[in-house]
């Protein structure tokens, strides 16, 4: 049954909407898989807090243009599934690289900071360190210079605290001889 034009219009609203709250787009086929795969996929997604959606194509053409993102032409033929990735790039991306090679499928393309990605820069979103790893990086990159003051400080603090024993055993002897 034909979609209606007024359901068109409230499908390419929710999709702009969406895109306005996305980092990164994914664009993958989904030739030959069932539901019940892309159903497990999704479920995958959202736990790692993206979306998926199986789009029509002039349909996501419509909503990117709307959103103000550019529009992948090339990469919006065939069945096409779109991951939208709302917080973290690299979780989801690992996770559809994964499913998709498992499948012998690939990921078409990326859109991330109003740059379209093709073929391997797409495939490479998936080698990032995930955000909760960049945020334990950037923590240890700030504890570094406070840790290595720490750690001159307290190395002053034991020399002279080596002294005073070994002073103290000193005189120990000598008052005991």
């Amino acid at each position: 049954m034909p979609i209606t034009k007024e359901r068109k219009e409230e499908l390419v609203a929710d999709l702009a909407q969406d895109l306005d709250k996305v980092q990164a787009l994914i664009i993958s086929d989904y030739r030959g898989l069932p539901t019940a795969e892309l159903a497990k996929l999704r479920n995958v997604l959202r736990g790692k807090k993206a979306g998926l959606h199986v789009v029509k194509n002039t349909l996501m053409e419509l909503a990117l243009k709307r959103a103000n993102m550019p529009v992948p032409e090339d990469l919006l033929e065939g069945p096409t599934v779109v991951a939208f990735c709302y917080q973290d790039i690299a979780g989801p991306a690992q996770a559809m690289n994964s499913f998709l090679k498992e499948k012998e499928l690939k990921v078409k393309g990326a859109i991330m900071g109003g740059s379209v990605l093709r073929g391997s820069e797409a495939e490479a979103l998936a080698t990032l360190p995930s955000r909760e790893q960049l945020f334990g990086r950037l923590l240890g990159t700030i504890n570094a210079p406070s840790s290595q003051v720490v750690g001159v400080v307290a190395s002053g603090i034991r020399q002279v605290l080596y002294l005073l024993k070994a002073r103290a055993e000193q005189l120990e002897k000598q008052g005991a001889a």
